[in-house]
């Protein structure tokens, strides 16, 4: 049975435990067809529904993988059928798993989740592929999720399995041979491939070995309409390492008046050789055709959701999801609540809207983005700020708005949220102000812990916009100016009057300003040297500026400070007493 799927299972298999893989090679052509021979349905918008369930070693370390396959029926011509193609296959990925294992210390490897949406075929109408665009590797010998329930049919030249009766009139089973070749490669990682699998399936390593593949198809006479298909198939490859061989079988029926497989289910047994034991791993591949019921029931479902998504929230339940998003509840409770709501369609609910964004503002930083989206959808008027506050409570990914950019006078404090120029993208993202460094350096890391520390210059960083709560009081200390002494007032001595104001302004904080008139910073005059103003910040840190980057009006007040500082000695010193 299906000649195209068993070369891609044989290629599959060789991944399962051995670290093995196999690359499908093109089947073998058929034979052209005689007039009105039995095939694939030409109508076109017929549609068909395969349940799918795949089943990878026996008992306790069973690895057990549900999903879905449709078809529908695009164009048609006498040479080639193109169908339309969605499917999925529940296995087991990255971050979760919706793998069912009943023991989780089993040593066989698990499939990938896999789904193609919009896949298209073009196949021949005795079921030869010539086309796949857009089609998802379950893992390399399983094949495409596209072409499961795709198998062939008897060609014209089949031979009758009893010669003398076919001869005699009567309708007999018929036989066909086919045989084809794939190539394995030694690969390192062993099961559930990514449509990239080449790049990874030890191709480069130039360890290759040739495996032939052999089926024999029996296709049986038709009972109201259904035929039935079996077939034997073995596959070889001595030359790989290590060794293996698979073997198996199968069964289908096709159903003559719709032209499409009702039912089809493949059992195989690999064999592989290692440090001289022999392994049997067991496979079995079954895809069931929805009945009319089924798809009766699924239609009447999905009409119902739609008028559950669309109907006005009454006040039981806005009640009710309130209270699930209040601080005192669960976060599981929330959630279930968030996502009741997100499944409803988009409306305006001011009510529910503050409950989720209050809920956001509680829950962890995994969460609040989902909550931030879920208030948009419920209050326009919310839906930019609820935008921002997303985007900067993730910390992966660009932030669609950033404010005014930080500069070297502003005060930053650690725990405070900012945007960060993506050096090697474009674009901004969120971070965290970890530790504050001299020379305008501060140590960041994306929102949320995530990724590596980095220390950056405050050139790089933007304020978030004015919507984005910060989570710490990022408004600068009071200032703590130096009071100026007051001038002692002396009748008819004008100089020390002089004086006295000349050293209050000078320890007095003032603006300078660099000659752009950029940059700016408060600060009192300490002292001139070797051509550099020193200045006392108001938080008491020690800054030196060359006077030629000062601005022409605050170098002379400088020059002239250092001058009124460095007034003569007192000439009447005390040498006895």
């Amino acid at each position: 049975m299906m000649h195209r799927f068993c070369v891609s299972l044989a290629t599959l298999i060789g991944t399962l435990l051995c670290g093995v893989s196999l690359l499908v090679s093109s089947q073998t052509a058929l034979p052209v067809f005689a007039a009105d021979p039995v095939g694939f349905s030409d109508q076109v918008g017929e549609s068909v529904t395969y349940k799918i369930n795949i089943q990878i070693g026996i008992g306790k370390d069973a690895g057990k993988y549900p999903g879905t396959l449709t078809y529908h029926v695009k164009s048609a011509t006498p040479e080639l059928i193109q169908l339309n193609v969605t499917g999925n296959l529940e296995g087991t990925h990255s971050r979760s798993s919706s793998f069912f294992r009943s023991s989780n210390e089993s040593s066989l490897p698990t499939l990938e989740s896999v789904s193609c949406r919009g896949a298209l075929l073009g196949i021949t109408p005795l079921g030869e592929v010539e086309v796949a665009q857009r089609d998802e590797m379950m893992g390399l010998l399983l094949g495409t999720i596209g072409q499961l329930a795709i198998a062939p049919l008897p060609p014209p030249n089949a031979a009758p399995v009893n010669a003398r009766a076919a001869d005699k009139g009567a309708d007999v089973a018929v036989s066909w041979n086919a045989s084809d070749t794939t190539t394995i490669a030694r690969i390192s990682s062993p099961f559930g491939m990514i449509p990239s699998f080449s790049s990874r399936s030890g191709i480069n390593s130039k360890k290759l070995s040739i495996a032939t593949e052999k089926w024999k198809y029996v296709a049986h006479p038709a009972v109201r309409n259904r035929m039935k298909i079996d077939h034997q198939y073995e596959l070889s490859a001595p030359e790989s390492d290590p060794p293996m061989k698979m073997q198996g079988e199968g069964i289908a029926f096709f159903n003559m008046d719709d032209g499409f497989y009702e039912q089809l289910q493949i059992n195989r047994v690999l064999f592989q050789i290692e440090d001289g034991v022999e392994i049997k791993v067991p496979i079995s591949i079954s895809l069931v055709r929805e009945t009319q019921q089924e798809r009766d029931a699924k239609i009447a479902a999905a009409k119902e959701a739609a008028l559950k998504r669309t109907r006005p929230f009454t006040d039981a339940e806005r009640k009710q999801w309130v209270q699930a998003l209040a601080p005192g509840s669960s976060s599981v409770t929330a959630h279930r609540a968030m996502s009741e709501l997100n499944f409803r369609n988009q409306r305006e609910d001011p009510v529910l809207a503050q409950a989720l964004l209050k809920r956001a503002e509680i829950s962890r930083d995994s969460m609040k983005s989902h909550y931030y989206s879920a208030a948009a959808r419920y209050d326009e008027s919310l839906k930019q700020m609820a935008e921002d506050r997303r985007d900067y409570s993730r910390g992966v990914g660009t932030v669609k708005r950033t404010g005014n950019p930080v500069t070297t006078a502003s005060r930053l404090v650690v725990g405070q949220i900012l945007a960060k120029s993506r050096e090697r993208f474009s674009g901004f993202e969120a971070v965290e102000v970890k530790e504050i460094h001299e020379r305008n350096e501060v140590s960041v890391q994306s929102v949320g812990g995530h990724g590596r520390v980095e220390r950056v210059n405050v050139s790089m960083l933007r304020y978030p916009p004015d919507t984005v709560e910060q989570p710490v009081d990022t408004r600068p200390a009071p200032r703590t100016r130096r009071v100026a002494p007051k001038p002692k007032v002396v009748v008819n001595e004008p100089e020390e009057m002089e004086e006295a104001n000349s050293e209050s302004e000078m320890d007095a904080i003032r603006t300078w300003t660099d000659k752009t008139g950029k940059f700016k910073i408060e600060a009192s005059f300490l002292a001139v040297t070797d051509g550099k103003l020193r200045l006392k910040s108001a938080d008491n840190k020690t800054i030196e500026v060359p006077l030629a980057a000062l601005s022409e009006k605050d170098a002379d007040l400088a020059e002239r400070f250092q001058k009124e500082s460095e007034a003569a000695a007192n000439p009447f010193q005390v040498v006895a007493e």
